[in-house]
């Protein structure tokens, strides 16, 4: 079987094959798997042009600066020479280009677009309407995903919907006294935030729900580790404006990806407060090791958790809600818990388990 995956979004800021393939690590994880039973070549768009191989993964790099409206025909032109059977392409923003494809592709190749969190397009509704005739099947975190995209008028058929991951990583859990001592944190329940500090991700509800739980004589600390600070001088005020939460939550700003693995494996819990999701990079490297997900109530994370067996959720936005399953915890075995979240990785969302439910799917849309 030939397998191509395509990215059509320009990554400006990128010029090197190894720059690229480090940032997509965790959403191509999976190709590694897959070329043991399948030819497997990926495509980016990037400031670079030319050819790449590792891992017997192909890789071609196209240097076109994509928007809505142009055709990458280069590209288009490589992948009909190399008459894949599947085109997986990322995200749902491109329909031109997919209408395109479909074209240079023709009939037989099977072409499946994954989800990315993107939402229906109001004005160019249209667009995303007609390509639907051109696409086999769509690709969702969680199959709940699917309905705001049929509501709309844009998938009219749910049995091209399937549930597959986004993403998946390397990372497993450590020891975690190990992981303690290295980043000097003491025995107190640790709890860890992960990710943008923007309105979606909602930092405010957990710091409101944080600052009545260690209020109650709770002993614990709040770690927050953040790439992009958009509510940061929000999240600071509230901080300094409560002693509890001065004395309990840490702001530590950016960490490199590589040691993220020694915070998950050191910390209980994981807090994510997202009012939106296609499909968490942070929940599913904190549940490989080991750090039980606390998450809102919106599809993609309750599919994360297994509907609240590999983690505990919340209502979206309320602080109350949250205080309430923080204050659960003093009832919660927290090592089953932590073992049955990273099993359930393993099994539901590993590089293994993704292309084993890929194969499946492949196999069944050729077949027809």
């Amino acid at each position: 079987m030939k397998f191509i995956e395509i990215n059509y979004h320009f990554h400006r800021e990128l010029n090197t094959p190894d720059a690229v393939i480090v940032k997509h690590l965790p959403s191509n994880l999976f190709a590694e798997e897959l070329s043991k039973t399948a030819s497997v070549t990926l495509v980016k768009h990037l400031a670079y042009e030319g050819a790449y191989h590792r891992n017997e993964i192909h890789y071609r790099f196209f240097r076109r600066h994509n928007n809505f409206w142009q055709i990458p025909s280069s590209t288009h032109c490589f992948i009909k020479k190399q008459k894949p059977d599947v085109v997986l392409i990322q995200g749902f923003i491109f329909p031109l280009q997919v209408i395109a494809l479909r074209r240079a592709v023709g009939s037989n190749c099977k072409i499946i677009l994954q989800h990315r969190a993107d939402v229906p397009f109001r004005r160019k509704k249209f667009f995303q309407q007609w390509a639907d005739k051109s696409i086999n099947a769509y690709f969702f975190t969680a199959i709940e995903q699917a309905d705001e995209w049929i509501s709309a008028g844009v998938i009219k058929n749910k049995r091209k919907c399937f549930e597959i991951p986004a993403a998946t990583t390397g990372f497993s859990k450590r020891d975690k006294t190990f992981c303690r001592a290295k980043l000097a944190i003491g025995n107190e329940r640790m709890f860890l935030w992960a990710g943008r500090l923007n309105a979606n991700k909602d930092p405010l509800t957990v710091l409101v729900a944080f600052e009545k739980y260690v209020s109650s004589g709770q002993n614990a600390k709040l770690y927050m580790i953040y790439q992009e600070d958009d509510m940061l001088k929000e999240a600071t005020e509230r901080i300094n404006a409560s002693t509890q939460l001065k004395n309990n939550v840490i702001l530590i700003g950016k960490v490199a990806y590589e040691e993220m693995e020694i915070w998950y494996s050191a910390a209980d819990y994981i807090i994510s407060a997202s009012h939106r999701e296609g499909g968490s990079y942070v929940l599913m490297e904190a549940m490989a090791c080991g750090c039980v997900p606390i998450v809102t109530a919106i599809p993609a994370s309750m599919k994360m958790i297994e509907n609240g067996r590999a983690g505990l959720y919340f209502s979206t936005g309320n602080s109350d809600d949250l205080y309430r399953v923080l204050l659960s915890l003093e009832n919660e075995d927290h090592e089953p818990r932590s073992a049955y979240a990273a099993f359930f990785f393993k099994s539901e969302m590993s590089a293994e388990a993704i292309a084993r439910k890929m194969l499946t799917i492949f196999g069944n849309l050729v077949l027809k």
